[in-house]
């Protein structure tokens, strides 16, 4: 079955500074916020560590993303009873959801992508395979074509950056998709690093973005996990100017002294910098929107 990616959504520019367009200026959309119920159509091991599975479902029609940061959130059946609790839609075409007043289960993703296959729209979630899994890395171990899921979102997007000479990424590897459509999604001219932290030394790594976003220029950096300044002294060697977006994501604590660094430091306006918590050691199902260093908010 082939298929194709479906073109982004029209999204409204930012506002244009006295200026001119600032080249860090990234295009803004809006989608309509509902529930949609999925079902696997596929399951595939797109590299040792990570696991593509792909769902749809008549509901995925309109369903839309057109940012390389946009995240759905996904509902996971009981991993001991099997019931799936999830928000329901409020009706075709409307704008909102309906939650149901029991636990649910759930976790965000970034699309890695949307397709129109022969079945109608469908979309790729990437799961990083846990050696310690939790419990959307468990549901994905065993996933099966038919299973069921509920995707909620994304609200809107913000595209990538048009005009940064440079992009650096920093990223462990639950934001590694994420960073495959940061690479895909900017110019080819322009030029890309990876500041990788992986667990197991990342061997995959460069195969996967490489195939992902379909670029085989990434340059990429490795990094262990366990020591959060070695992110700011691989971010200073691969060196950052006037010309560079720099995205990080990942383990919320690990990325505060980098956060730090770019925001103190280096005084990067804020427009140049997107840092963004996936996940905190130690906290069940944590919320990407708190703020990574809670002495400093943005």
């Amino acid at each position: 079955m082939t298929d194709a990616s479906i073109p982004p959504t029209p999204a409204a520019p930012l506002p244009q500074g006295a200026d001119g367009v600032s080249p860090f200026s990234r295009a803004g959309a809006r989608h309509r916020f509902t529930a949609r119920r999925a079902h696997v159509v596929s399951v595939d091991d797109v590299s040792p560590a990570m696991r593509r599975v792909r769902l749809t479902g008549p509901g995925f029609g309109d369903f839309a993303s057109s940012g390389p940061a946009d995240h759905v959130k996904v509902f996971f059946p009981d991993p001991e009873t099997g019931e799936l609790v999830a928000p329901s839609a409020l009706g075709p075409g409307e704008d909102g959801i309906a939650r149901p007043d029991r636990p649910m289960l759930s976790r965000d993703f970034t699309p890695v992508r949307v397709a129109r296959t022969a079945d109608g729209v469908a979309v790729d979630l990437d799961f990083y395979l846990h050696p310690s899994p939790g419990p959307a890395s468990a549901w994905a171990s065993g996933a099966q074509v038919g299973d069921e899921l509920v995707l909620v979102g994304p609200r809107g997007s913000r595209g990538a950056p048009q005009g940064a000479a440079h992009l650096l990424l920093v990223c462990d590897e639950t934001a590694l998709p994420s960073a495959t459509r940061w690479a895909a999604e900017v110019p080819a001219a322009t030029s890309v690093d990876l500041v990788a932290v992986s667990a197991d030394g990342g061997d995959w790594v460069a195969d996967y973005v490489a195939a992902t976003s379909g670029r085989d220029d990434v340059r990429l950096h490795p990094v262990s996990p366990g020591d959060p300044e070695a992110l700011v002294r691989a971010v200073d060697a691969v060196g950052v100017d006037a010309a560079t977006f720099v995205f990080a994501a990942g383990e919320a604590s690990s990325l505060i002294p980098l956060r730090r660094h770019l925001k103190r430091t280096l005084a990067l306006p804020a427009e140049q910098v997107s840092v963004n918590g996936y996940w905190k050691r130690g906290t069940a199902a944590f919320d990407h929107h708190a703020p990574i260093d809670p002495s400093d908010p943005d």
